[in-house]
Formats: structure tokens, C-alpha cells, sequence
């Protein structure tokens, strides 16, 4: 009988021993066990007897504290006058920003004492110290959002269609609309309408796969370099050039530029009547997409398995 009674009165003594309570209310956490405040992540600064203070008000959160109770827990070995008390709920108030008589967190009860009114909630140390920082729970929510960003974009840009073949002697290439370095020339219509020639003749042969015209002017509208465009888009080769006059004749260049090196792979340059620019248009699409092919096709051809 002597034992059992030992170890009920020894029972909440052991555990008031190994649970310290984490009190936590607002942007706030009260560490009992270290007798540390803390917003967020960051320690809140404050005196020891402030810190006290902050402790019998949530030990006895929604109850009202009364001030001689109050400087009796705070003060248990020294006699202290009632400004002393002032000037820890001062300071408490403070560095909570809950400054106001009748403040959100800490309440004054004129001539009894003081009432901690904020909404608190309850853990242990032991689940306080699992509790992942904010500045975690931040990076793992980037991470997740940085993966599912990548996923679309391998989704929607990298993922094999299943409309095209996927054979290694397969070249990726996409035409950028030509430089008009001539006012005279029709600089809008005559650039556009030789890119969409050029995009036509290169998608009919079986070697090449040719981005559509629109998502290369929609990158343009954005504003973004046509490297960053073909490397997010898998491609291999741009295909560029400029139009320019030179007396009576139009001067087409053209130059096909390797994505991933910036090497220039093949250039070449077309001259044409001035007169018959819509001709002209047909003539350098037909005689630039035969050029290109056949180069792509000779030097993108897998080399064969050696004996």
C-alpha cells in the first residue's frame, strides 16, 4: 500500500519532469522547457522576469491573474511594488506589438491583475522540435512547385509525339523570320512569306521536324531569344538570315546555326531579280530548303556500326 501511494504522488511529478509544454498563439511560440520566445524562427528578446511573467499569464491563459498572485510567481523570494509588474507588461506588450489596454493577447483588469485572452494552443517540446521551420516548409513547397513546373514543361515540349518518329537521324529545326536590312523592300510581307515557304518545303522532307511558324513569332512577341526558345524546345539547328537590296537584285543569306554551340553549321547567300520579288520569294524557299536538307541529312545521319 505504501508503494502504490509513492507512486502516485511520484507519477505527475515524472511527468512535469519529461513534458514541458509549448504554448503557441498567434505568430508566436513559448518554449517552456528553454524559456525562449520566438516569432516565427526568429528569438524574441526579453528580460527574465518579462519571460516570467509571460509564463504564469499562459500557464493560466483565459483566467484572470491577480496582480499580488502575479508578483508573488514572478517574484517567489523578493517583495516587489506594483510598477515593477507595470513595467513587465510594458515590455511584454512590447515586443508582442500588442500595446493597447484591451490588446488582442494580454488583457488589464484595473485594480485585480491581468488576463492572457489570445488563442493558445498546446505541444510538447518533443513535437515542437518535429515541427519543420517555416523556412523548410517555404523550401519544400518551392521544390515541389520548381518539379511540377518541370514536369509540365517536359509534358508539353520534351515528350515524344506520337505523330512523329523518333529515330536518331531525325534533325529538329526551326526557321526564324528573316532580317530586312532594306527600307525599300517590303519588310513585313516579304520576310513572312518567305519563312512560311521555307517552314513548308523543310516539313516535307522525311529528315527534318519544323517548328510551327506561330510558336516562333509568339516567342518573338515575348520577346524572348530564339536560343532560350530552341533550347526549351528541344530543337537543334535555327535556320536565319538577313534580305537586303544591291542594285537591281535582292540578296537573300542564309545560315544555319547549331543550338547547343552557337557553330555556324552552313551559310549561303541567293540573288534574285528585284522586279520579281514574289518569285523570288518561291525560288530562294525552294533552292535554300534543298540546301539545308540535303546538309542535315549527309551530316545528322548516324554513323554506321563499326565491324
Amino acid at each position: 500500500m505504501y508503494y502504490r501511494l509513492a507512486a502516485i504522488k511520484c507519477g505527475p511529478i515524472a511527468m512535469n519532469q519529461t513534458s514541458k509544454p509549448v504554448y503557441r498563439f498567434g505568430p508566436f511560440r513559448y518554449d517552456s522547457g528553454q524559456r525562449l520566445l520566438f516569432r516565427e524562427d526568429e528569438m524574441v528578446p526579453l528580460a527574465p522576469k518579462v519571460t516570467a511573467t509571460l509564463r504564469v499569464l499562459l500557464e493560466r491563459h483565459g483566467s484572470v491573474v491577480e496582480k499580488t498572485e502575479l508578483m508573488r510567481q514572478v517574484w517567489p523570494d523578493t517583495t516587489v511594488e506594483e510598477i515593477g509588474l507595470a513595467r513587465n507588461i510594458s515590455q511584454l506588450r512590447k515586443a508582442l506589438g500588442d500595446e493597447s489596454e484591451t490588446g488582442k493577447y494580454i488583457e488589464t483588469l484595473p485594480k485585480r491583475g491581468y488576463r492572457f485572452v489570445g488563442e493558445v494552443t498546446l505541444a510538447s517540446d518533443s513535437q515542437a522540435a518535429n515541427a519543420k521551420p517555416v523556412w523548410m516548409r517555404r523550401l519544400m513547397l518551392a521544390a515541389l512547385i520548381l518539379c511540377v513546373v518541370l514536369g509540365v514543361v517536359y509534358w508539353q515540349f520534351y515528350r515524344p509525339s506520337r505523330y512523329l518518329s523518333s529515330g536518331r537521324e531525325i534533325a529538329s529545326i526551326a526557321v526564324v523570320p528573316f532580317e530586312c536590312l532594306s527600307p525599300e523592300l517590303d519588310c513585313g510581307a516579304f520576310p513572312h512569306g518567305l519563312t512560311e515557304l521555307l517552314a513548308m518545303r523543310l516539313s516535307q522532307r522525311e529528315n527534318l521536324h519544323v517548328l510551327s511558324p506561330s510558336t516562333v513569332y509568339s516567342y518573338q512577341r515575348a520577346r524572348l531569344s530564339m536560343a532560350f526558345m530552341a533550347r526549351l524546345l528541344g530543337i537543334d539547328v535555327v535556320l536565319e538570315g538577313t534580305i537586303q537590296r544591291t542594285g537591281d537584285r535582292v540578296r537573300i543569306t542564309a545560315r544555319l546555326v547549331d543550338v547547343h554551340s552557337a557553330k555556324l553549321v552552313w551559310s549561303d547567300r541567293f540573288d534574285y531579280p528585284v522586279d520579281q520579288l514574289a518569285a523570288a520569294q518561291e525560288r530562294a524557299a525552294q533552292e535554300i530548303s534543298a540546301q539545308v536538307g540535303a546538309h542535315l541529312e549527309v551530316h545528322g545521319r548516324p554513323s554506321p556500326a563499326q565491324p
